[in-house]
């Protein structure tokens, strides 16, 4: 029998999904600018907090960019991130709401959406390959109210209650959400029927195999899985990204579809595909720097060579 949370734990969950439903339903009741606003002003709060935080991102900028971040002033690169960070999550809990969700789209502007289209026409199935880059859900929300059908791979949360309330927002457009701890079976099944899954491989998950390739010049542990996939199937990989403009609106990039090597060697294909698809992912992401989530902590598995130096 499973034993009960620990009641500080329950209260803590109650009042965190309490906070949520207050906070989408300023998304989807006030005017955007508002919203924004408000979201910003919880960035300004969170810099603040999380002194912790704001070092690893200094340390990740610093790792990755090496002399060059030397030209980078980190204090106002981090306001910036927390900021952007904000207002991106106040556009993905803006975009839960269908009557909001109309509105903004007016503030989105798509390039490239043919070269995912004609992938998807051929009906064997699409990886959107892309990063955790600004408001990254919102992609899945934009092609699922077109009509396609998405999958988005995701952990599931701790918290039942919490994971329950995400997946329910997500699939509101009828976007499916597949848990990275599923089956493999269920997304080679979701690329059969030529659906779109939306893999984002720009994080270090231990518990994930991977190899390492380059990442902004730096030896970078990535997972092989959207690799697998494409070479063991006939699905496009079609790299995606969505990051704030200036002016506040919201731009969505399609790129052209990615080669993939299938060679017969699947050790080297897919260190090969993976190196490529890191490629793309590092192009998209320096779109806007300040808007990767740079306090997570990508380097954090290091080669074994390097690690007994």
């Amino acid at each position: 029998m499973a034993q009960p949370k620990p009641l500080q734990k329950k209260i803590k969950y109650a009042l965190l999904y309490r906070f949520i439903q207050a906070i989408l339903w300023l998304a989807a009741h006030l005017p955007r600018p508002l919203v924004l606003s408000f979201y910003e002003r919880l960035g300004k709060l969170a810099y603040r907090l999380y002194p912790e935080v704001r070092a690893q991102i200094k340390r990740n900028l610093s790792f990755a960019l090496g002399l060059e971040a030397e030209s980078v002033n980190q204090e106002e690169f981090t306001r910036t991130l927390f900021s952007n960070l904000s207002k991106n999550v106040a556009d993905i809990f803006i975009s839960h709401s269908p009557s909001a969700w109309k509105k903004l789209l007016n503030s989105v502007n798509v390039e490239g959406l043919e070269h995912f289209d004609q992938a998807y026409q051929r009906g064997e199935g699409v990886i959107m390959l892309g990063p955790h880059l600004g408001a990254f859900e919102m992609v899945g929300t934009y092609l699922s109210h077109r009509g396609y059908k998405v999958n988005l791979v995701g952990r599931k949360l701790k918290n039942d209650t919490l994971d329950a309330l995400l997946v329910k927002h997500r699939s509101r457009y009828g976007a499916r959400t597949i848990y990275s701890q599923e089956s493999v079976l269920t997304l080679v099944r979701a690329l059969k029927r030529g659906e779109a899954v939306a893999i984002l491989i720009d994080q270090d998950v231990s518990w994930a195999k991977g190899v390492f390739v380059n990442f902004f010049g730096k030896p970078t542990y990535t997972p092989i899985g959207a690799a697998w996939l494409a070479q063991s199937t006939n699905t496009a990989v079609v790299p995606m990204a969505i990051h704030r403009l200036p002016n506040e609106e919201q731009q969505i990039t399609f790129l052209p579809e990615l080669k993939i090597d299938k060679t017969g060697n699947t050790e080297d294909d897919l260190k090969t595909n993976t190196q490529r698809f890191s490629d793309v992912l590092e192009k998209l992401i320096r779109q806007d720097l300040t808007q990767w989530v740079w306090m997570h902590d990508r380097w954090k598995t290091q080669p074994e060579e390097m690690i007994n130096e």
